[in-house]
């Protein structure tokens, strides 16, 4: 039989993880408008005074699901070979991997990039705020690597890697976010398609670019 504080710090993290589903399940389904404590601890069947014995608010809550999501995003970039590739076909992994993490884990991708808000993730405790970072950073830091290597062969200019970075993602980002709004006109696969050429153009961009743009 566990010892007496073995046994409350089990029964805690159990409650953790019970609360921390019910908002994720509420969180897919109704988006962070939609999901109040009050629906999330009914939904977990405890009290919205017990929900706050492990989570600050509703914030809270919600970025932990974030930073879950980046987490698994990170996971599958992570699975993409550093070394031994191509340019070329790393850049075609990290597309084909991000078009595919947006439409198998479309609630996480919809939570991260369209309502994780700074005022939002500005409410989170520090701990939370600091796994976030780490995590965008990871994910960044993929593509850093390669444009860092990238530079040091000479195929690419000397430029902030790091802008290089957010300059893909957000370009991924930005077209995806379009799925939803304009599929009367396109096909998700057209505008999968679209993503991976707008990528591949911008890619083809910085490896014929003499001097950095100011």
């Amino acid at each position: 039989m566990p010892a007496p504080a073995n046994h409350r710090k089990n029964r805690s993290k159990n409650r953790r993880n019970e609360v921390l589903d019910a908002a994720r399940d509420l969180f897919f389904a109704n988006g962070y408008h939609g999901t109040t404590v009050e629906k999330i601890a009914t939904r977990a069947g405890y009290s919205k005074r017990t929900v706050y014995l492990d989570f600050l608010n509703k914030d809270e809550l919600f970025i932990t699901v974030c930073a879950e999501g980046g987490e698994r995003l990170l996971e599958k970039l992570n699975q993409i070979p550093r070394d031994g590739i191509s340019f070329e076909s790393a850049i075609d992994q990290f597309v084909r991997t991000y078009i595919e993490y947006s439409r198998d884990h479309g609630e996480y991708y919809r939570m991260i990039f369209s309502e994780a808000t700074p005022e939002i993730i500005s409410n989170c405790s520090e701990e939370l705020r600091t796994r976030l970072d780490s995590v965008e950073r990871a994910c960044l830091g993929v593509i850093v690597d390669w444009a860092e290597r990238a530079m040091r062969e000479g195929i690419i200019p000397k430029v902030d890697p790091w802008e290089v970075a957010v300059a893909f993602l957000g370009t991924a980002s930005g077209i995806i976010q379009l799925f939803r709004g304009i599929q009367v006109i396109f096909s998700r696969e057209a505008l999968e398609s679209i993503v991976h050429k707008t990528t591949w153009t911008l890619w083809r961009g910085l490896t014929t670019t003499q001097e950095p743009v100011s």
